[in-house]
């Protein structure tokens, strides 16, 4: 599907069915009991939903009588990662034991059971008058849907816990996360082959890989495609792009809080940006042996626009590479980046 298509059906169909989904999600979070995880799932929603607008655009491998169900997956998936990253973000209760017992949702998901854990048992606020149960249940009803889904559960199941590793490790007292990052990087050796421990940890925190899966396997007698196909497709490749540029972004301002920021890892801003361009280039030809490649082209030309244009907007530095990066884009990137600079309100 190219860009004017894949744009129309964004705001004719993925676009408001997402925000009905999210509505919906709102609802049910303003029923929170406890003040402090109503805040942060409703802020959550209110302040990340553009990460379900983005995963929408992978409805277009899905056929239309499904669509729903994968909007429905992707934007109660996400809004959990986004829910549970706030409430880690600003929990008391910092340790490893507490982080997994929240995250085994995104686990339980893929399970299709009828979640079992009291995701709480280590917070302070537990009564979120069952929010994140509903949320899992969501997921399960659309993945129960998929015809042979044991078929795709193993990888499904290793791109949640690669996720859920991330986001444990990350959220730890800066004395014990690097530690743990790097560790997470030597125990899959073969998957972050080439890759420094901080380029690893970009792959494992994006969500992209799952939807893709997710997406195809509702499609699977069109495409006849081989997970373990998608899953090296994706990953590392795809996700690390996503999760560093969009790190890109927050530099000036993680580092100013002291917040972990793995594109701040490299050597310089000159390193950083050629080491993405030439994952760029590597992603492009790493999803060219999906079926629709040019879809998936032009949402990795799509993330380099976004992010580049909103990552200039907020760090000068950036500005003055400008040149070099948008040059060693292709034509639709460079086409996206110059559009999408007037909608970040680029100067």
């Amino acid at each position: 599907m190219f860009y004017p298509a894949l744009m129309m059906e964004f705001y004719r169909c993925y676009q408001p069915k997402t925000k009905m989904c999210l509505t919906f999600y709102e609802k049910q979070a303003h029923q929170i009991t406890d003040p402090k995880l109503k805040k942060e799932a409703l802020a959550s929603l209110s302040q990340k939903a553009f990460h379900c607008y983005g995963a929408s655009f992978y409805a277009s491998l899905v056929p239309k009588e499904h669509q729903s169900d994968y909007l429905r997956f992707m934007s109660a998936y996400q809004s959990i990662c986004d829910y549970l990253d706030n409430l880690v973000d600003q929990t008391s209760m910092i340790n490893e034991t507490n982080f997994r017992r929240l995250h085994q949702s995104l686990l339980d998901v893929f399970k299709l059971d009828p979640p079992s854990q009291h995701y709480y048992q280590y917070q302070t606020q537990q009564l979120d008058s069952g929010y994140l149960n509903l949320l899992v249940r969501i997921c399960q009803k659309s993945l129960r849907k998929i015809p042979h889904y044991n078929r795709y559960f193993p990888y499904f199941s290793r791109l949640a816990r690669l996720y859920v590793d991330l986001q444990v490790y990350k959220h730890l007292k800066v004395s014990e996360r690097e530690d743990r990052l790097k560790q997470l990087q030597l125990e899959n050796e073969k998957l972050a082959k080439g890759l420094t421990w901080f380029e690893f940890g970009a792959a494992c925190g994006s969500t992209l890989g799952i939807f893709t899966m997710v997406a195809y396997a509702m499609n699977q007698s069109k495409y006849q495609v081989d997970p373990e196909l998608v899953f090296h497709a994706m990953f590392p490749g795809v996700q690390q792009l996503h999760i560093m540029l969009d790190y890109v972004i927050d530099l000036q301002e993680d580092i100013e809080d002291g917040e972990l920021n793995f594109f701040s890892y490299y050597t310089d801003i000159d390193e950083g940006v050629d080491q993405l361009l030439l994952l760029y280039k590597h992603v492009q030809q790493e999803v060219a042996r999906l079926p629709e490649k040019e879809f998936h082209q032009t949402i990795n030309d799509g993330l380099f626009a976004l992010y580049l244009a909103e990552g200039i907007r907020k760090n000068p530095k950036l500005k003055a590479l400008e040149k070099k990066m948008v040059k060693n884009l292709g034509l639709r990137a460079r086409f996206l980046f110059h559009h999408t600079k007037k909608f970040v309100k680029y100067k």
